[in-house]
């Protein structure tokens, strides 16, 4: 037996269809917490790194700075 409590225009469920496949396209969008914490544990984390390897730069420039401003002293003396 056909279902004839809903007899649609022929066109109406691709429309429907088009409607739910743009809502889904938006819905996949959206920002969720989850997805905002793992973004920003990735950036402090990049963050970290990059403070790292510059105090390890750091550390090594300091050092010869020390050295440069040691032998300036002992040829001013």
């Amino acid at each position: 037996m056909m279902d004839t409590a809903s007899h649609s225009a022929p066109g109406q469920g691709k429309v429907r269809r088009a409607f739910t496949a743009v809502g889904a396209f938006l819905t996949s969008l959206d920002y969720t917490s989850f997805g905002y914490t793992l973004e920003r544990i990735e950036r402090l984390e990049r963050e970290v790194a990059r403070l790292r390897r510059e105090l390890g730069r750091g550390g090594q420039c300091d050092a010869v700075e020390d050295a440069d401003s040691a032998s300036a002293t002992a040829l001013e003396h």
